[in-house]
């Protein structure tokens, strides 16, 4: 018998939560069909896979396994917190700068 590393497992459902800490993970195609109900309209999964993968580099959303057939599992936990965050820091940024800019024309 060869020592192979167990599969791992499908997340079977939206949350998925985890035994040992509370984490939301989903796959590609369960956050697809998540969108898709919420919002009506039909995404491709490979756009989003890319959406996510771009995300994944900056350190929004995490990818953390892939399924038996080839799918993508991302930890979304963090994610809404994460992305506040960084859309917080844009528009205070953007405020200061329409600030400062009405302060120094005599707005």
């Amino acid at each position: 018998m060869t020592d192979r590393l167990p599969s791992p497992q499908s997340p079977t459902a939206l949350p998925a939560t985890a035994t040992d800490e509370d984490r939301i993970v989903a796959t590609t195609p369960q956050l697809t069909a998540r969108i898709e109900d919420a919002v009506g309209c039909r995404l491709d999964n490979s756009v989003l896979e890319e959406l996510l993968l771009e995300l994944d580099r900056g350190e929004y959303v995490e990818w953390v396994t892939m399924t038996r057939n080839g799918e993508y599992v991302w930890d979304l936990t963090d994610s809404p917190d994460r992305i506040a965050d960084a859309v917080a820091t844009v528009v205070v940024k953007r405020v200061e700068a329409w600030l400062e800019a009405q302060l120094t024309s005599g707005a």
